[in-house]
This record gives structure tokens, sequence and C-alpha cells, in this order.
């Protein structure tokens, strides 16, 4: 009676204990939309550890219809239990897209698009499979995040991006002098380009864009600049309006927010800059009816 009972248990347990373990990932087949980001928010888990476990890049771009493996304890994660997905369900709000689209206007760079939509330009350029130096074609349609993945920047009003806080003070009077003679070198070959042509993207005496002109004839003076006015905004040392000196870079809020536009202060209230407006670099006063309410601050290198 005992091995009968005794083998009736073993037939009871055995299933359980022979059924297969627990897969250790599951799969995702991308849809329109998905992004390494986006999948690792849904499946509470993170780009890198997604980007292993399916050998790719965390840049890398996704093909629509892509089997993309997701660890098991995200897949969970990303996933309410059975008996709890009907109220989860009636909570829910309306789903918003990973992302959008984006149509490019005069003005705008990889980098100060990333700023507007909260995210950074190497995710943008990979979102869009492009390279991060690429120019932009005006009207070209890109994605962006979403309205639940990104947070909209505001730029600063150019009083409040013009004020130099005390902090500020101190790290401009700890900043080296270059010198009156460095100041007149680079005025003196910035003003041979006088009349060169605009030119979207141009770093070169073919022609220039805002940024393109200081960075090239910062780099013939020996100093590197960031490539963007917005980079070269955020790195730069503030420096009060009533400190400017002869080569001290100025910023203006134009095409775009933010720092869309910049030129190298001359002294006597000019400044010389490659002009989008009137296709070429030119020499303008600092009181000029345009830039003077759009003036947002100034930055020493």
């Amino acid at each position: 009676m005992l091995a009968v009972a005794f083998a009736l248990l073993l037939v009871t347990v055995s299933p359980a204990a022979a059924s297969p373990a627990q897969s250790s990932s599951t799969i995702h087949r991308v849809v329109q939309g998905d992004t390494l980001w986006s999948l690792a928010r849904r499946y509470g888990t993170t780009p890198e550890r997604l980007a292993v476990a399916n050998g790719i890049g965390v840049n890398a771009i996704l093909s629509l219809g892509q089997r993309l493996r997701v660890p098991a304890q995200a897949a969970s994660a990303g996933r309410p239990a059975p008996d709890a997905r009907a109220a989860v369900a009636s909570k829910a709000p309306a789903p918003v897209p990973a992302t959008q689209i984006y149509r490019v206007r005069s003005g705008d760079t990889l980098w100060s698009i990333s700023r507007r939509f909260g995210t950074r330009p190497e995710r943008l350029a990979a979102m869009n499979g492009m390279s991060v130096n690429a120019t932009l074609p005006l009207g070209r349609a890109l994605k962006v995040p979403g309205a639940a993945t990104a947070e909209v920047r505001r730029a600063p009003t150019p009083a409040a991006a013009a004020a130099v806080t005390t902090a500020q003070r101190k790290r401009l009077a700890a900043l080296p002098s270059r010198g009156v003679r460095w100041a007149s070198q680079l005025l003196a070959l910035s003003q041979r380009f006088v009349g060169v042509r605009y030119r979207w993207g141009g770093t070169s005496p073919k022609g220039f864009d805002c940024s393109g002109f200081m960075y090239y004839v910062f780099s013939r003076m020996g100093v590197t600049l960031p490539r963007t006015t917005f980079d070269m905004f955020d790195t730069g040392v503030p420096v009060p309006r009533e400190e400017l000196q002869a080569g001290d870079l100025v910023f203006f809020q134009t095409v775009s927010p933010g720092p869309s536009h910049a030129g190298i202060y001359m002294g006597d209230g000019r400044f010389i800059h490659s002009s989008s407006g009137a296709g070429r670099v030119r020499i303008t006063p600092m009181d000029h009816d345009y830039y003077a309410p759009r003036y947002l601050g100034a930055r020493r290198f």
C-alpha cells in the first residue's frame, strides 16, 4: 500500500519537476518608432543591456521586423501580471509615440535640435541613419524623440542669458589673457575674409557659416573651438557686456531659440560674422536694429 502511494506521489509531482525552465529571454519584433531607448523603457532595462543581448551597438538603427532578444527579467518587468492587465488597461493613458517627425528649418543643426528635444546629437544621428556632422537640408523630415521621451528645453530670454553670475565672474578673472597682440592678429586674419560667401556648414574660405567662420579663424590662431554656436556658448567663459574685449565671441538668438548666431567682437561696438541674411562675411555694429534686441551674451576662450 505504501509502495502504491509513493508511486502515485511520483506521478503527481513529475510534470512540474520535468517542465522546461522558463526561457532566459523573450523576443520582440521591431515596429515603427522603436529604438533601443524606447524598448529599454518599455521593458524596464537599459539600452546598453539590450545592445549586449543582441550583439549590436547602443546607437544601432533598428529595422522594421527585426527580432530583438529581451532579457527575461526585463521582459517580465515590462508586462503587468495577467490578473492586473484589465485594471492597468482601464487606467492607462492614451499611448504617446516614442518618436515624432520634425522638419528642418533654417539654422537647424543636430546640436540645436537635440537640445530642443532633450536628447544627444549622437542619438539623433543614429535614429536618422546619418553622421553626427551631417548637413541638414531645409525641409528634411527627421525622427526625434516623442513627447513621452523628451523634455523640450525652452531657450532663455536674451536678458536672462546675458546675465553673468558671481561664480562666472570669478572664472573669467582666472582666465589667462592672450594679450593685445594675439587679439590684433586674430582680427587682422578675420578681416581678410570680409566678403567671402556664406555657405551652410562651411568651414573654409570657399564659404563659411557663422560657427564655421569662427572655428576656422580661431584654429589658425592655435585655438580649437567647438564646432557649433550652441557648444561654444555652453563651454566658453561668460563675459559681461561692459567687459567685452576684442576676440570675444558674441551670441544672438536669431533663426531659432538659443544661440543660433555668433560672431567675433572687434572692439568699438562692432563684430565680424558670416551672415546668412547678407550672404557673406561682414562687419556689423552691436547696436544694429536687428541684432541689439537679440543679443544673448559673450564668451571668452
